[in-house]
């Protein structure tokens, strides 16, 4: 009987494991992002939308309001081209244009420090790290989470770690104090 349970546990955690989707992957759409919508033959111009505080964007040729925060673009786009079936073989793109829901403060050993936005639900330190450009004597990260959990770690651990930065993340470049460093 026990095994039953194990064998059906290893294939349901297969299955799932299997569905999970890589957030470093996916941008999933929040309020105060602004996302484009074309219909090729429909529209004479993409349109462009801002979510809502509900979560909601209008989009008259789709029935009215559409929930989207919380999905992704794909799923987005599966959404107006279902509400547009009735215009026959039209189909929507969606495209996040200006990404807003995603911020993350930024302070420490950096040259400017201030709110940026993800362009992904998570981005890897390394990645996060390049395009911060901190101060050269910064070598490692201390992560505050919005949850309130904190991370630290020089940059090669994080990076042998896979250490991601996400929503609502407060990051501080810091440097190792009185440890001698090889240049």
């Amino acid at each position: 009987m026990g095994r039953i349970f194990l064998t059906i546990g290893l294939v349901l955690a297969c299955c799932f494991a299997g569905a999970a989707q890589d957030e470093t992957k996916t941008y999933t759409i929040g309020v105060g992002d602004t996302i484009r919508i074309d219909v090729p033959g429909v529209f004479g111009a993409p349109q462009d939308r801002t979510v809502k505080r509900d979560g909601t964007i209008d989009l008259s040729i789709a029935g009215g309001v559409i929930s989207v925060s919380g999905s992704t673009t794909d799923e987005v786009e599966a959404l107006i081209s279902d509400a547009i079936g009735w215009l026959g073989e039209a189909r929507a793109n969606v495209s996040v244009i200006g990404y807003v829901s995603h911020s993350v403060i930024l302070s420490g050993k950096i040259s400017e420090p201030g709110i940026r936005f993800l362009t992904r639900d998570a981005v890897p330190v390394y990645v996060f790290r390049a395009v911060s450009m901190p101060n050269a004597n910064a070598d490692a990260v201390t992560i505050r989470r919005a949850d309130g959990a904190r991370v630290s770690c020089r940059f090669e651990a994080c990076e042998k770690e896979n250490v991601l930065i996400r929503a609502g993340d407060q990051v501080e470049f810091t440097a190792s104090v009185g440890l001698a460093k090889k240049d």
